[in-house]
């Protein structure tokens, strides 16, 4: 007797991917030309990611991407301009650094309120560009919701589990009136950010109720807004363990033995089931995987493992919304492919898309501490090409 059990099963699977992973229209390339080097090296860097998309039949998402609206302002919402008009030919979908409650100082803010500690009501001149390219029936855009990640490690030297911040203060999440008026502003899609230490204060343990609690509510606001929504976290690779009540703080490191790879899958099997509100439509696994057990390709080879084991983690317990992975540093679009050659996910569901973030300064670090003039001639010789073709993407998986 033939043995169908497993022959159904994979028809079965193929045909859940087909559903849950639309094909767009085929749309012809597009030969976008720009003014000068540093608009040149910004699409030449998204041209380079798509080209890794379509060799390897594979969806992307733009997590971050972020200019200055203080110096040279005018001459960086150019190359803003323009960098959104490749994702548009291209059809990725883009979170923009960043909203939320952001100081009235923040060169980099997007959406902010009017003064510290309100609700956010107020639009930065980054706004402008934004909405220009925003959503549509082929793509989702939004911004970044960071302060549930506020006064963590990246910032805070005393960050960790035993002094994770006091809610309210340190950190936050947005209000009900914040979501309302991101999106009468035409936002669609938020990246939420959320701490891993916060979430779940020792490794292997349960997640805390607290927080958790906290998430479910912000996500509660966006979808009465309408929002769709990326839980992202915000971590990159450390974990703060210890500190304050705790005794003294420890850096753990993905990969190491304290904190081996399966660390990573066992937050997210404990998170994605606890997530299952209709407003989250993806969950990005790591901000940006770049303070590791091990740099260069050793650091690249424990990432590719962590992501692998994160997702099957998630759909292991049956969840088939999209994943976001990013990649090991070099990450940015200019240099996407150097440590990740090929695509190294396997989905069953086929439901990733590689997540890169994108900041047009010379090292791509988005600090703009250079002038415009200085960055015009630290580009390297020889300059990108000033048109460039881009390639439409094939697949779309962050769908409403």
């Amino acid at each position: 007797m033939l043995r169908k059990g497993p022959a159904l099963a994979a028809v079965l699977l193929l045909m859940v991917a087909a559903i849950a992973v639309p094909l767009q229209n085929p749309r012809p390339e597009r030969v976008l030309c720009v003014a000068d080097d540093v608009q040149a090296r910004a699409v030449a860097g998204l041209a380079n990611f798509s080209a890794w998309l379509r060799r390897n039949h594979a969806s992307g998402f733009i997590g971050e991407i972020g200019w200055p609206s203080d110096k040279d302002q005018a001459q960086w919402s150019a190359v803003a301009d323009v960098w959104y008009q490749a994702a548009d030919a291209i059809g990725l979908p883009v979170t923009a650094w960043a909203a939320g409650t952001w100081p009235a100082n923040y060169p980099m803010a997007v959406y902010r309120p009017v003064a510290q500690g309100l609700q956010v009501d107020v639009a930065g001149p980054q706004a402008r560009i934004v909405e220009r390219h925003g959503s549509t029936a082929g793509y989702l855009r939004g911004v970044n919701l960071a302060a549930g990640s506020f006064a963590a490690s990246d910032s805070n030297g005393g960050f960790g589990t035993g002094n994770p911040g006091r809610y309210g203060q340190d950190y936050t999440y947005e209000s009900p009136s914040s979501y309302a008026f991101l999106a009468g502003r035409g936002v669609r899609l938020v990246r939420l950010a959320v701490n891993w230490e916060r979430l779940q204060p020792r490794p292997y343990g349960p997640l805390d109720q607290a927080e958790l609690g906290r998430v479910r509510d912000a996500l509660d606001h966006a979808k009465a807004a309408g929002l769709e929504v990326i839980v992202d976290l915000h971590n990159y690779g450390d974990y703060a363990y210890g500190g304050g009540s705790e005794g003294p703080l420890r850096m753990l490191h993905l990969g190491d033995a304290v904190l081996p790879t399966s660390a990573l899958a066992d937050f997210w099997a404990r998170l994605s089931p606890a997530l299952n509100n209709p407003a989250v439509i993806g969950l990005g696994l790591l901000n940006e995987p770049t303070r590791l057990a091990a740099d260069g390709r050793a650091g690249a080879l424990i990432w590719e493992r962590a992501s692998q084991e994160a997702v099957d983690a998630i759909r292991a317990g049956g969840d088939q919304r999209a994943i976001l992975v990013s990649g090991y540093v070099p990450m940015g679009p200019p240099s996407w492919g150097q440590m990740h050659p090929h695509a190294w996910i396997d989905d069953p569901v086929g439901r990733v898309a590689y997540e890169s973030h994108a900041y047009f300064d010379h090292d791509g670090s988005g600090h703009y501490w250079m002038t415009y003039a200085d960055e015009l001639r630290s580009v390297t010789w020889p300059p990108p090409a000033h048109c460039q073709r881009l390639t439409p993407m094939a697949r779309q998986v962050l769908v409403e």
